[in-house]
């Protein structure tokens, strides 16, 4: 899924997960794994443009939200409901010329979240069009 997002995971990057869901019109690829906090700072300031921020979930959905493609599926929460220690960015590789963003094959969601002190997940979730032939499946964790 790292390749077909174009998102390189950090070699330190641990509970790595991935997902692949094919939808009626749109596929939809999941990714996520962690890193220690200033590890994933570092990372998200190399993915995204040059005087970017991440912003704060103001407006969280609900416990029970559902996406198409739930990270939910992985084991893990939807970070469109989480609150602490979240923050979000899109990004599309039209004119990303950032170190980590010029790997960038698709428009992504990008969330960092901070679930313990010094212990952030990077969640990742992008629409592929359908056309393209999904990944194969693994069974690594």
């Amino acid at each position: 899924m790292s390749d077909q997002l174009g998102i390189r995971i950090p070699e330190g990057a641990s509970d790595r997960r991935s997902g692949y869901k094919t939808g009626q019109r749109y596929d939809t690829g999941l990714l996520a794994f962690v890193l220690p906090s200033e590890d994933a700072e570092r990372y998200t300031g190399r993915l995204i443009r040059s005087g970017t921020e991440m912003i704060g979930n103001v407006h969280p959905e609900e416990k029970g939200y559902r996406p198409a493609a739930a990270f939910g599926h992985l084991g893990l929460p939807e970070p469109e409901t989480l609150v602490q220690g979240l923050r979000k960015a899109s990004l599309c590789p039209d004119d990303l010329a950032s170190p980590e963003g010029k790997y960038l094959q698709r428009c992504v969601d990008l969330f960092a979240h901070e679930f313990k002190p010094g212990t952030t997940r990077i969640y990742v979730r992008s629409t592929i069009e359908p056309s393209i032939t999904p990944p194969p499946a693994s069974s690594a964790p």
